[in-house]
């Protein structure tokens, strides 16, 4: 199977460079929220160009994207790696459901948060996010189907939300 080939590959990678995935896995999520959050700043000194609109979009997409997946993930109810195939993943974690991905979803959905008002920086952003996701699974905590899914949830809401319905 492509998925268990590609995870095992990309583990073994892992396990080769285990203080660049630790690293990697842990402070991208970080990054993530630090510059969204810088983003609300961007969007309150930059207040009478973008408005409520723009803080409510910001909000709530992100905020939605999060709930979906949780829902989804409960209802999926697949197995983690580290607990399907008994191996010690390379970042802490409790065992659970899997698919999809919240880390790949969240920041797939703040990438385009972020891009949305800093359309600029749109390649920065999405870079950022596919390593994000693709960590998770170097780290042994999901596998690419997980990751991929969650990228789609978050292109899917975060493209809608942001860039199409409103």
């Amino acid at each position: 199977m492509l998925n268990q080939k590609l995870f095992n590959i990309l583990f073994n990678f892992g396990n080769k460079h285990k203080k660049l995935t630790v690293f990697t896995t842990i402070y991208s999520c970080y990054l993530f929220f630090i510059m969204y959050l810088m983003g609300y700043f961007y969007i309150f000194i930059n207040f009478n160009k973008y408005g409520y609109k723009t803080l409510i979009k910001y909000i709530f997409i992100p905020l939605i994207t999060i709930i979906v997946a949780k829902i989804l993930r409960k209802n999926i109810n697949s197995k983690r790696p580290f607990e399907k195939l008994n191996i010690v993943s390379l970042v802490k974690h409790k065992g659970g459901n899997s698919m999809p991905s919240n880390h790949s979803a969240s920041a797939m959905v703040l990438a385009l948060a972020l891009i949305y008002i800093l359309p600029q920086y749109f390649i920065f952003f999405i870079i950022l996010a596919i390593i994000t996701g693709i960590f998770r699974v170097i780290a042994g905590l999901h596998y690419p189907i997980d990751v991929l899914f969650g990228f789609l949830l978050g292109f899917l809401i975060g493209g809608l939300g942001f860039f199409i319905l409103f």
